[in-house]
């Protein structure tokens, strides 16, 4: 692996009822230098959650009892931890169904090693295109909003919206446009930096559950473009 393919260590929650599967994704996130967390069913996979603090979640949809789906449900429900749904599921609804919950990525089953770890740095990689921990710039202001890169927060006159990764990326790129109609291929490219084509499905529920959280904290909500993107308009 070349030191521009391998990414910061970081402690990875890996669920899947399948333990064979699970060691062959421990085995390579292992060789790249990560922490491995397993869990081989949903109700263990929220323990361990709570008593690792991982920093991304590699989460099988398919399992007994509580589900994938349950399992994301319940994550993104206290934590914007990247979650990465690793899947042998085909049906596209689903999967789009897992990113309104709140999931950041899927991979399908069987996956290619390289594709798992680029999945993974992209999802991992901030907003301001620095690596997990490079620290990144400092901050800028655009009318009421507060955009913090190291600290990878979002204000709105001075409160943060609690967004997560892909969320902050997205809003923040509205941001750095204000007032401008952002295109859907261009939010895609800041949405998903490294995925060579992001499926535009994938806009709508991140964006969909931000104007949620925006419209909660009082700030000012995108407004959709028919058929050409999002503008996110200066607040009077």
């Amino acid at each position: 692996m070349t030191d521009e393919e391998r990414s910061e260590p970081l402690t990875i929650l890996v669920v899947d009822d399948e333990p064979a599967m699970v060691g062959v994704m421990g085995a390579l996130l292992g060789r790249a230098g990560h922490h491995i967390v397993a869990a081989y069913d949903g109700d263990e996979a929220l323990r361990r959650f709570e008593a690792d603090s991982p920093d991304l979640v590699l989460l099988d949809l398919s399992m007994p009892g509580r589900d994938g789906a349950e399992v994301c449900r319940a994550i993104r429900a206290q934590s914007a931890t990247p979650i990465i749904v690793v899947t042998g599921e085909r049906d596209g609804a689903s999967l789009v169904d897992l990113l309104d919950l709140g999931a950041d990525d899927y991979v399908s089953k069987p996956f290619r090693s390289d594709e798992l770890l680029a999945r993974i740095r992209a999802v991992t990689r901030r907003a301001s295109g620095g690596s997990v921990g490079s620290g990144g710039s400092g901050g800028s202001r655009v009318d009421e909003w507060q955009l913090d890169l190291r600290r990878h927060e979002i204000r709105w006159r001075g409160d943060v919206v609690e967004a997560t990764i892909i969320e902050f990326r997205l809003l923040r790129v509205l941001i750095e446009r204000l007032g401008e109609v952002v295109p859907h291929a261009d939010l895609l490219a800041a949405g998903w930096p490294g995925v060579p084509d992001p499926d535009p499905l994938w806009l709508k529920p991140h964006l969909a559950r931000l104007r949620d959280k925006l419209g909660h904290a009082g700030a000012a909500k995108p407004s959709a473009v028919r058929a050409v993107g999002y503008r996110l308009d200066p607040r009077s």
